[in-house]
């Protein structure tokens, strides 16, 4: 028996250790698609204790005007909405932007245990939309409760919300309905400020600035865009689910895509369905293929290069060794290799997050088979 019980015993361990550093992985939109598909159940009252429990500000802002690569000014945004908060009582801990909450399913598990860990109760998402033809903007303010899971919200969960064009009228109407709800109070020791956070703990092991040269032997698997699995389609309205059909419709074509640029990637890979490092290493494999999407310097701060304060802009060396130069603040992809055991990163030795997904794929694999010196 206890030839049997030791390699049983490194096993589960194993098992452990995985599950320990596995998020719970299924679709991965960006925020504003999550937010679409969750389709919200829409209450006239406010929460109950949002005076005297914590909430977060997830705020969504269009592209700018200036440079469509870049994001407007999310965080003036955020400051004056957190004038408003302040004045009717509410506990604004953290301010985040949408978007950077998807940048990748470890960067979701990340803020979601951050949340948890700071108790928040209720999460504020706060939208700014493009201008329409006639020039007019729009903005949503929607309050609902923290389920404590990387999903942050649940479908048809309970939700206020309200949205117009003139944001300080909606802060208003917004703080009267605070007056008229005569909520108990307990939040008192507000910031003035807002406070912003874009980093999240995703590196659980070695970071590595180079390529894995065990992938001359091992296979990469490559997992497939994830289309959107829901909780409940029978509490979904037909809007929710046309906005599903479509997203699930436009990751097909991308896994396409996904199979042609694979052809160029000269070692042994494999397709996978799932990202989960327990699925993974149960299969038999060792090394993943992961993605962020993020702006450059929130990808950087995430993947713990050294980010310069005073840095302007990034240049992305591409395939073929032509450079692109990128404000830090453009919205990009990033794309490096994780050994599922160890969580060790591998974040290749060239700078080569690009606009596009596919053009960030195409740079790694070409950088990688430089450095790697196979074809």
């Amino acid at each position: 028996m206890q030839t049997h019980t030791k390699p049983l015993i490194v096993s589960l361990l194993l098992m452990l250790t995985l599950c320990t550093f596995s998020p719970t992985l299924n679709a991965q939109p960006s925020g504003e698609q999550w937010l679409d598909m969750k389709s919200l159940d829409i209450q006239p009252h406010l929460p109950k204790y949002l005076l005297s429990r914590k909430s977060v500000v997830l705020v969504s802002v269009p592209r700018s005007k200036k440079d469509p690569n870049l994001r407007a000014d999310w965080k003036g945004l955020s400051e004056k909405a957190h004038r408003a908060f302040k004045r009717m009582k509410i506990d604004a801990v953290a301010y985040y932007y949408l978007d950077d909450m998807f940048a990748s399913p470890d960067a979701n598990e990340s803020f979601a245990k951050e949340m948890e860990r700071r108790e928040i109760k209720y999460i504020i998402i706060l939208e700014q939309s493009e201008s329409n033809q006639a020039g007019v903007e729009s903005y949503r303010i929607s309050i609902s409760g923290f389920n404590d899971k990387p999903s942050f919200v649940s479908e048809r969960q309970k939700a206020w919300q309200t949205e117009g064009p003139d944001l300080d009228v909606l802060l208003s109407e917004m703080r009267k309905d605070v007056i008229r709800a005569e909520m108990e109070r307990e939040n008192y020791l507000i910031p003035d400020l807002p406070e912003f956070f874009t980093d999240a703990k995703i590196l659980k092991g070695k970071r590595i600035p180079t390529y894995a040269s065990d992938l001359k032997v091992d296979k990469l698997v490559v997992p497939k865009f994830q289309k959107y699995e829901m909780e409940d389609s029978t509490a979904l309205g037909s809007d929710a689910l046309a906005k599903i059909a479509t997203y699930n419709a436009e990751v097909d074509r991308k896994n396409r895509r996904l199979e042609e640029i694979m052809l160029d990637y000269p070692l042994g890979y494999e397709f996978s369905e799932t990202a989960s490092d327990v699925d993974i290493y149960n299969q038999g494999y060792q090394f993943v293929l992961l993605t962020m999407h993020g702006s450059g310097k929130t990808i950087k701060e995430m993947l713990d290069y050294e980010v310069d304060p005073y840095e302007t802009d990034y240049v992305t060396i591409r395939a073929g060794s032509t450079l692109n130069t990128l404000p830090v603040d453009a919205v990009v992809f990033k794309y490096y290799v994780k050994h599922v055991y160890t969580q060790d990163a591998y974040l290749g030795s060239r700078w080569d997050a690009d606009l596009t997904w596919e053009q960030a794929l195409q740079n790694f694999i070409f950088h990688m088979k430089d450095i790697l010196k196979v074809q």
